[in-house]
């Protein structure tokens, strides 16, 4: 095997510094396309059929149908990780509409582009931080109304992401909430959001990325009898929190130690978030919702 990553791309199985997009392709023209990360831990790709039933939402309401079904995509997604010899890895897997056939395209035409590409794994926080939290603003920026682009597109087009992570990291914090357009928070450029307020677990009800990891965490709350809820959340509830945390594919449960300024009065992390952290690496160490590699 080469030491250069692979990377599956239409059917074929390239290195990294020979795998092609088309200039022309609606992925990179116009963010048309959707994707998924899922990851793999000490060999086995946790949750590999809830990312796979997300990511086939998200191709039926984009209508990117295409020629690979679910078994030939959980076949590139597992064959993509061996070949790079990763036990503990990220990865992203994507479809575009493809290249257009005509400078002024038919959507309704097209040739899509199919990718998977498996890196080593990735913490959204370094160690220290995972230890002691992190720091999150409130952005100016809003997403994404149901009405202009249902949060629970996973697709491409993530400048919105890209601008509350500039303008959080300019400002000297670690990332940043967005609120929606009634003034409620709903999540961060790449988690969900969580906050513990007198020994309940609370989390925003909608206008949020259908998150994996969101749903591991109520399901493990509910192993572990924390009561939770769900349902809409200001700034102000978050302010005052006792504990309050993000999740994602990328490292499980982060804490948070600052929101725009206001330190959080608990410990952090607190004992639900400590809780709920052990439990997650409990579970994907066990291999539950495991896909052996």
């Amino acid at each position: 095997m080469s030491d250069e990553p692979i990377v599956f791309i239409n059917g074929e199985y390239l290195p990294l510094s020979a795998a092609r997009v088309s200039p022309v392709d609606q992925g990179f023209l116009l963010g048309d396309g959707v994707f998924d990360v899922v990851s793999a831990w000490k060999g086995r790709i946790f949750k590999l059929e809830a990312h796979l039933d997300r990511f086939f939402d998200s191709i039926q309401a984009a209508r990117l149908n295409h020629a690979m079904d679910r078994d030939a995509w959980k076949e590139a997604i597992i064959e993509t990780t061996r070949r790079n010899r990763l036990a503990d890895a990220s990865i992203r897997f994507i479809v575009t509409r493809g290249e257009p056939d005509g400078v002024v395209a038919d959507p309704r035409v097209f040739s899509p582009t199919c990718i998977v590409w498996a890196a080593p794994y990735v913490f959204l926080a370094d160690e220290e931080k995972r230890r002691g939290g992190i720091r999150l603003m409130i952005s100016a920026t809003r997403g994404f109304p149901a009405d202009t682009l249902d949060p629970r597109y996973k697709c491409l087009d993530r400048l919105h992401s890209q601008l509350i992570r500039l303008e959080a990291l300019e400002a000297g914090y670690d990332d940043a909430l967005w609120l929606d357009h009634s003034g409620h928070v709903s999540e961060s450029a790449a988690s969900n959001l969580f906050i513990v307020k007198k020994g309940v677990l609370y989390t925003p009800a909608a206008g949020i990325l259908r998150g994996i990891t969101r749903d591991t965490v109520l399901e493990l709350a509910s192993e572990l009898a924390i009561p939770w809820q769900e349902r809409k959340l200001s700034a102000f509830d978050v302010y005052v929190a006792d504990e309050v945390f993000t999740c994602s594919t990328a490292g499980g449960v982060l804490p948070v130690r600052e929101v725009a300024g206001r330190t959080i009065q608990g410990a952090t992390p607190g004992p639900i978030t400590r809780a709920l952290d052990s439990a997650y690496w409990e579970m994907r160490e066990a291999g539950r919702y495991g896909t052996v590699l």
